[in-house]
């Protein structure tokens, strides 16, 4: 009997330090990732092929964030030592920034952010056959059906937002879209089990992971230097809202009134709540498979095309619906 009682006792603890673990962590996924996507939807309203200035905000952000953790502030600043060699996390921030990068350019392709959703869902399928041929991972079949009814629904759902394009330069732009997002979905899968090795062999570091995939993909925007400034101009150009006028942030400021174009606030809330996302999305990396963490993301993502839906009046199509019931 007291063994018994013994045992108990333990699962019970056990049980609990883990929903101390998962609960927080699911919250900054369905939280931060949600808001992120109704940020998103209103600046790519606006000013559609934003994407590039969009994620350099984000990376630059979530850089200084992980700062003081990670660098060794004095008149000549340096590295702090690291757990993992910085090789592991050059390979992840290429593949980090291709995914980012690719997954908001295609925004500016006729692409709306319920098919973005949806055809992202398509990452479950990719890791699988990654996991497969490149890992030698072999899966339970039901948990192969599964997969595979949610790339048919992945496809249906496309295929009814293409049919749906009829001049030929949106169905180029469509065609163009799908590209874009069909690499950053191969790109992901490939990220994910890399990042469950590296964590397996050198240990639980999300926040460093976090940190070097964001921090050492900054020079790379170099190259959309260009984009971004422009970007930035139309953003500028933006309709002026009073601060004053906002929730809590009125009551800071009083009687101030600061003006500032409402689509830099929107840029504002879609890099928190990314950094938020972010932050989620590593740190369950860390404590589950790569395909554990695909259908938790799948689940949000669900989340997010109801917001998506209900919020902005997006279109869904019959087929995108019985794609999304898959």
């Amino acid at each position: 009997m007291g063994a018994s009682n013994a045992q108990t006792a333990t699962s019970t603890a056990t049980a609990a330090i883990l929903l101390s673990e998962w609960i927080p962590v699911i919250g900054l996924i369905f939280g931060g990732c949600c808001s992120n996507v109704f940020a998103l939807e209103s600046l790519v309203r606006e000013v559609p092929k934003c994407g590039n200035l969009i994620t350099f905000g984000q990376f630059a952000f979530i850089t200084l964030v992980g700062l003081p953790s990670h660098v060794h502030l004095g008149w000549v600043p340096r590295l702090k030592p690291r757990r993992v060699p910085i090789q592991r996390w050059m390979v992840m921030v290429t593949l980090y920034f291709c995914v980012s990068v690719l997954n908001n350019l295609a925004l500016g392709y006729n692409i709306s952010i319920p098919l973005h959703i949806v055809f992202r869902s398509s990452g479950l399928i990719a890791n699988m056959v990654c996991g497969y041929f490149v890992m030698n991972k072999r899966y339970p079949r039901m948990q192969a059906l599964s997969v595979v009814m949610v790339t048919i629904g992945v496809v249906m759902a496309t295929l009814s937002s293409v049919h749906g394009t009829h001049e030929h330069g949106l169905m180029r732009d469509s065609v163009i879209g799908i590209g874009l997002l069909s690499l950053g979905v191969v790109f992901a899968a490939l990220l994910g089990l890399y990042q469950e090795q590296t964590y397996l062999k050198y240990g639980k570091h999300w926040r460093e992971g976090l940190f070097y995939n964001h921090m050492l993909a900054l020079p790379m925007f170099l190259f959309f230097y260009k984009d971004i400034g422009h970007q930035i101009q139309a953003l500028s150009q933006s309709q002026s809202v009073n601060l004053g006028e906002l929730p809590l942030v009125g009551a800071l400021l009083g009687e101030n009134m600061i003006s500032v174009p409402y689509l830099w606030i929107s840029l504002l809330v879609n890099v928190l709540s990314q950094w938020a996302c972010a932050s989620g999305v590593h740190q369950m990396t860390s404590m589950s498979s790569s395909l554990t963490l695909n259908v938790v993301l799948n689940l949000r993502k669900l989340v997010s095309l109801v917001i998506s839906v209900l919020l902005f009046q997006n279109p869904v199509t019959p087929g995108m619906m019985a794609g999304c019931m898959l």
